[in-house]
């Protein structure tokens, strides 16, 4: 079992396409960590760009049902995923370039992207998921 797969729990929200999209992204940075375990750096860059791109897409919904709903911290909420998708591809051109490898990634993964994605899914995304959910009246 990989760190990733001891570390990141999904939880359920309010939300059906958050749920979707936060297991999904888990599932993606499971792939990253059997990649890592399996010694293939090039299976290492491709898994954490699809989780990378996948991600511009997650944020982009969320940012959609932020502005719809009228959710007052959206600003806030957006420069964290502004934020953290910029470190991702900084990440991720390191891959591209060889100035990091697969083996530098696991300390990010570690130290920065589970522990942040942890933290995301259960406060601010837990909140903009119920805010949602009494803006549609539930």
């Amino acid at each position: 079992m990989s760190e990733v797969q001891r570390s990141l729990t999904v939880p359920e929200l309010e939300q059906a396409f958050m749920n979707d999209d936060h297991h999904e992204a888990a599932r993606l940075l499971e792939a990253v960590g059997r990649a890592r375990e399996e010694g293939d750096d090039n299976a290492v860059r491709e898994a954490f760009a699809a989780f990378v791109e996948f991600n511009r897409e997650h944020f982009a919904r969320e940012d959609e049902l932020m502005e719809r709903v009228g959710f007052p911290q959206k600003d806030y909420h957006r420069q964290e995923h502004a934020a953290h998708l910029a470190r991702w591809e900084a990440l991720l051109a390191g891959l591209e370039d060889g100035s990091l490898q697969g083996a530098d990634l696991v300390s990010a993964l570690d130290d920065e992207i589970i522990p942040w994605y942890q933290r995301h899914f259960t406060t601010m995304d837990a909140l903009l998921a119920r805010f949602a959910e009494r803006a549609a009246g539930g």
